[in-house]
């Protein structure tokens, strides 16, 4: 958020592109490495707090479903710091509600009861919610702001 900031604030529209995309680069590859380490050794997370084989297995599998649209935080992520480096904080705030509040609630109250997937709908929940939040925000800010920096890159504004 500093480097956004700064660049923004000294009208090198240019550096706040080249630091949103990296950015943006190296948050999907560090939430993929973290998704794919609790894809692959869920137990190692679970045995931190229990040792108990009444809790590893069903915790093993409550955790990969809950994890396992995690890389979809990168966007969410991304679009966030982004919005509130740049000062539209607004933006940050309504895509946080809208991945935690609107969109994650309903589908811990729902999900349970479609397809009688009871528990495992709402550990659903989190992933849907990393998606369609994650991705939401990323495409907005995507269209908000790559066109302003465009548009001030080129003098139009």
């Amino acid at each position: 958020q500093p480097v956004l900031g700064f660049n923004y604030g000294a009208r090198q529209y240019r550096r706040v592109k080249q630091a949103i995309a990296f950015t943006s680069l190296i948050g999907f590859l560090y939430t993929t490495l973290v998704w794919g380490t609790v894809m692959l050794r869920p137990g190692v997370f679970i045995r931190m707090f229990s040792d108990s084989p009444a809790m590893v297995t069903p915790g093993t599998e409550a955790l990969k479903l809950y994890f396992y649209g995690f890389f979809f935080m990168a966007f969410q992520f991304a679009g966030q710091s982004t919005f509130v480096a740049l000062g539209k904080a607004k933006h940050a705030v309504f895509f946080s509600l809208l991945r935690k509040v609107i969109i994650v609630v309903p589908l811990t109250v729902f999900l349970p009861r479609l397809w009688n997937l009871g528990v495992n709908g709402v550990y659903l929940a989190e992933p849907v919610s990393n998606a369609v939040g994650g991705l939401a925000c990323f495409v907005t800010m995507s269209c908000v702001v790559w066109r302003e920096l465009s548009k001030k890159e080129k003098g139009l504004e």
